[in-house]
């Protein structure tokens, strides 16, 4: 089961989606944990860790992008399928970047 969850700026908190990337990803195989961190603060340097048996992947969102764009969640599920390597349908409007 793939959880995903979140570290991020309380302005930007209403955009990202955490439940709806975890709910995309139901599917996958995969025991994992995806941490969105959008702040503009410096978190955590390594990308992936292991915890508790759980590898966890971290993925930034650029801060001034998902205050400026209307819908990231794309983009979200875009980064989290590549982070774990899975392939997942891209839907209409995705940022690349």
């Amino acid at each position: 089961m793939v959880y995903v969850t979140r570290i991020i700026d309380e302005d930007v908190l209403p955009k990202i989606d955490a439940q709806y990337v975890m709910s995309k990803l139901s599917d996958v195989a995969k025991d994992a944990v995806i941490v969105f961190i959008c702040t503009n603060e410096n978190w955590r340097k390594e990308d992936t860790w292991k915890h508790k048996g759980e590898t966890y992947y971290t993925i930034r969102l650029p801060y001034q992008l998902v205050k400026e764009t209307e819908d990231v969640r794309p983009l979200m599920l875009e980064l989290a399928a590549q982070k774990l390597g899975v392939s997942i349908p891209v839907e209409a409007g995705a940022i690349s970047g």
